[in-house]
């Protein structure tokens, strides 16, 4: 289910971009399948009909937003059962983080996903619980060295949403820990070397992947509020 999200996010952006026929029944089948596999309390993990997990579950809500965006027929039933996943994966105090399951403590990483979700599942601008959240990701910017490019990946995308304050103190952690580190030279310059556990198991494609994904944010996206505006 992690490939097929994100296969599903590259056909629903391809097609959503460029409304070519060929790919609107794929990118629709992708979607399907999405549902299909969506546990009976509202999440997803590794194979289809699995008790869900945070990790998985973000993938799939940005798939289903992607296809939303495109046009593609999405379930309203299907993003009330991710609501009520979503809300039941809440921890900590004042119910600011977000576990792995339900069994688990919050984690940075998340956080910023089940940030990112509660946005993409409807949360308005300026929502008491969506600040909170957006208050815990904040007191954790991008830091060379610490924490992972998924917390990374996640929170890019759920602070320049917020913008303000919360999105320029991230960017600006975020061009000091991305900009001034990849390789300079040899046949891997402009690459980032895999660090953490996750980039080591997909490799360089990996590590530089989502490394572009977050540099791109700014340019390829409208904040979500002022789209929603």
């Amino acid at each position: 289910m992690y490939s097929h999200g994100i296969a599903t996010i590259a056909l629903c952006e391809a097609y959503g971009m460029t409304k070519d026929d060929q790919l609107r029944e794929p990118a629709q089948r992708a979607i399907d399948f999405i549902v299909a596999a969506q546990h009976k309390e509202g999440g997803w993990r590794y194979k289809p009909g699995d008790q869900g997990d945070m990790s998985v579950v973000g993938w799939q809500v940005m798939a289903l937003k992607s296809a939303q965006m495109a046009s593609l027929d999405v379930p309203s039933g299907t993003l009330d059962k991710a609501r009520k996943y979503l809300e039941s994966s809440r921890k900590g105090k004042d119910k600011a983080e977000f576990g792995y399951q339900k069994s688990s403590g919050g984690t940075p990483a998340m956080t910023a996903e089940g940030l990112l979700c509660y946005q993409y599942l409807g949360a308005k601008a300026g929502d008491p619980q969506l600040m909170r959240t957006v208050e815990v990701v904040s007191a954790r910017p991008p830091k060379h060295g610490k924490d992972t490019s998924y917390y990374w990946y996640y929170g890019t995308q759920a602070m320049f949403h917020i913008q303000g304050d919360p999105w320029k103190k991230w960017n600006e952690g975020m061009q000091e820990g991305l900009l001034t580190h990849p390789v300079n030279d040899g046949p891997n310059a402009d690459t980032w070397d895999p660090r953490d556990n996750w980039e080591k198991s997909g490799g360089r494609i990996m590590s530089t992947s989502l490394r572009l994904l977050m540099l791109e944010v700014s340019f390829r996206h409208l904040p979500l509020y002022q789209a929603l505006d």
